[in-house]
């Protein structure tokens, strides 16, 4: 396993960070033509063309609307977005006072390597976990748990500080936050489409016949197949976001820390500990996410023993 500096991820962690910019404007236009679609068959029960021809004639109204509503809540979520993790983890700050140990350790760190020391926050839980967090120098964030600070010597503590300062240094974090205001986006667009249909009760018009029942039906079925598609690909973009990247953060720790062996002992205390109770966008962030059965599939992070036996393979760790 190369040690951290693999200039070829963090190049692909850019480039995916351009598409992920520029695929889900897209896909929230059609979102936004869908749902023309849906009004038109669903709501007015015209047919199928009147269907058509109305969603071109609206689209370029429709299109300045939504990319300024998208754009704000983009950039509501850009800079806020320390802030609602805060919110939804209840984590608080800490200082070098508050916590002397795990402060030094990080601050070691980024000495070492001339990195600036992020933000250091805890989240008083008996939970065994942590993450990074931040788009930008001036707001990246480490937060840990009070279980992993009090469950970890100083070498474990320290290993799992460089796995998420790798993070950061490899631009995963940033990739991730981006990811994670899109998809937030797209879903809460499809599934607000969705039940706004199931409670309407609006009147349904233009269905005194049998046939302008079935031209409504294809409109509303085509847009529920173009929302269908929009959200799969929106959740691909989280199941894509690469494990590779927690074995190259595993890897960035032992080249920072020099101790393949507290990562190892770090991995194998955090097992079974680590479920985090906050939003599942927040999981995907943290050290561990452990999935159970079908789940497993799509998770982000692999197993821990894969870890493990990686860092044994790789590293010249000892179980």
């Amino acid at each position: 396993m190369a040690a951290y500096g693999l200039k070829t991820h963090i190049w692909n962690n850019n480039i995916k960070s351009i598409a992920l910019l520029v695929l889900f404007p897209v896909l929230i236009l059609a979102l936004v033509y869908a749902g023309l679609l849906l009004w038109s068959g669903y709501i007015e029960g015209d047919a199928a063309a009147q269907g058509f021809n109305f969603a071109a004639d609206m689209m370029p109204r429709a299109v300045p609307i939504t990319l300024a509503g998208v754009g704000a809540w983009f950039g509501i979520a850009f800079m806020g977005h320390q802030a609602l993790i805060d919110a939804a983890t209840k984590s608080k700050s800490l200082s070098q006072i508050d916590e002397p140990r795990a402060y030094k350790l990080l601050e070691n760190l980024c000495i070492s390597r001339g990195i600036t020391t992020p933000k250091l926050k805890v989240i008083d839980t008996d939970v065994m976990n942590a993450f990074a967090s931040g788009i930008r120098e001036k707001n990246y964030t480490i937060t840990l748990t009070r279980g992993l600070m009090n469950s970890l010597d100083d070498d474990e503590l320290e290993a799992v500080i460089g796995h998420e300062l790798s993070h950061i240094r490899n631009k995963d974090v940033r990739l991730l936050i981006i990811a994670i205001i899109f998809v937030g986006i797209i879903s809460f667009f499809g599934e607000g489409v969705v039940r706004g249909m199931m409670r309407s009760n609006m009147p349904r018009t233009n269905r005194s016949r049998r046939g302008g029942e079935v031209n409504a039906a294809v409109l509303i079925l085509i847009a529920f197949a173009i929302i269908a598609i929009s959200y799969g690909l929106a959740m691909l973009v989280r199941f894509a976001l690469s494990r590779k990247r927690e074995y190259l953060a595993d890897a960035g720790s032992v080249e920072l820390t020099k101790n393949p062996d507290a990562m190892i002992r770090a991995l194998q205390k955090i097992s079974g500990h680590a479920k985090l109770d906050a939003p599942a966008e927040i999981r995907e962030m943290a050290f561990e996410n452990p999935h159970a059965g079908i789940s497993s599939l799509f998770a982000t992070h692999p197993p821990i023993e894969k870890r493990i036996a990686a860092l044994v393979k790789f590293a010249g760790g000892r179980v």
